[in-house]
């Protein structure tokens, strides 16, 4: 029951959500909440009670001993079958640890993964790492691609995910030596990968998933975010400082609502958490109604669709693949020849 705008925008997207026909429960005071369910005039929905809060700069010791708190509670209930899925707009850093302690890790992922949608030319694509894991391994980088790939085909719906690794050139020479060591492993699975991708190229619609370390993902989302803040504020300023400004921005309307609209966060719902045993996504603590019950819905699809056992198996393939690989390559050694 987190988020800047809890607990009223948190029922009013809950509620709404419900009414498409997913059986919702909510996690936090039981008292409090059924009261303001009343209060706000929306249907009666099930409440777990949670008697603890976990505040947006708690440490990670504190969250831990906090256990009846609403993270805590929400996870053992998905970690226990008795719900499918968690939807959460509180501290991002205690979701990922409490889903950890309660879930555990997915088989075949070392580190789970914060990802987000963003929009590009000609659909959306999806970025991971966004800040779990400022330092990764290169073997982190391939799971998150996997998990990235997996992620697209499901809630996305896209048939064959084009797969590209964040880095500072398009030469597979280029990046650092776990973003080049990556490459050549990714090269290697039953993967559309694509290559490296520049940042400038993120937005050109050329791929349907980026892959980096939480430090680079972190810095390129914050920096997207602050740029179109900044470009919104400019264009504003610019065609309200005279008569004719204002008199075109009339005509703009429109076309600047379709832009906002395709730039807000709300339109998707949250960010997922890859790679923990269970269904878990994370919304934006400015999250109002609209964006709780995108991810709502978001989670049910999820679930639905077995996010979490696909991701499974396609690790067990591609382990599968890159041991065969492996075996190969060194029996053609032993004999001499190039792979």
């Amino acid at each position: 029951m987190g988020g800047d705008h809890a607990p009223d925008e948190v029922l009013r997207g809950a509620a709404e959500a419900a009414s498409s026909g997913v059986k919702v429960v909510l996690v936090g005071p039981r008292a409090m909440l059924l009261t303001r369910l009343a209060e706000l005039g929306l249907p009666a929905l099930d409440v777990q009670d949670a008697s603890e809060t976990i505040g947006m700069d708690e440490q990670i010791r504190q969250v831990r001993r906090k256990d009846d708190s609403s993270i805590h509670v929400a996870t053992r209930l998905l970690q226990s079958g008795e719900a499918h899925a968690m939807v959460s707009a509180g501290n991002s850093a205690a979701i990922m640890a409490v889903a950890l302690l309660e879930c555990g890790r997915q088989a075949g992922i070392d580190r789970p993964a914060f990802g987000s949608m963003l929009p590009t030319k000609a659909s959306d694509c999806f970025i991971l790492d966004i800040g779990a894991n400022p330092e990764v391994k290169p073997s982190n980088l391939v799971q998150f691609a996997v998990m990235g790939e997996v992620y697209v085909r499901v809630a996305r719906g896209v048939e064959a995910p084009r797969v590209a690794l964040l880095s500072n050139g398009t030469e597979q020479s280029k990046g650092t030596e776990e973003v080049k060591e990556a490459h050549e492993q990714l090269a290697k699975l039953d993967l559309d990968f694509v290559g490296n991708l520049e940042g400038n190229h993120v937005f050109d619609g050329i791929v349907d998933v980026v892959v980096c370390d939480g430090f680079a993902g972190n810095v390129l989302l914050k920096g997207i975010e602050g740029a179109g803040t900044f470009l919104f504020d400019m264009v504003r300023q610019e065609i309200t400082r005279d008569f004719w400004g204002r008199f075109a921005a009339a005509a703009l309307i429109p076309a600047f609502n379709r832009v906002r609209r395709r730039v807000d966060y709300q339109e998707y719902g949250g960010a997922p958490v890859l790679g923990v045993n269970g269904i878990v996504i994370n919304c934006h603590g400015r999250s109002k109604a609209k964006a709780i019950a995108r991810a709502i819905l978001q989670a049910d699809k999820m679930a639905r669709e077995r996010l979490v056992e696909r991701i499974g198996e396609a690790l067990q393939r591609d382990d599968v693949e890159l041991g065969r690989r492996r075996l190969l390559a060194r029996a053609l050694h032993l004999r001499g020849e190039k792979a």
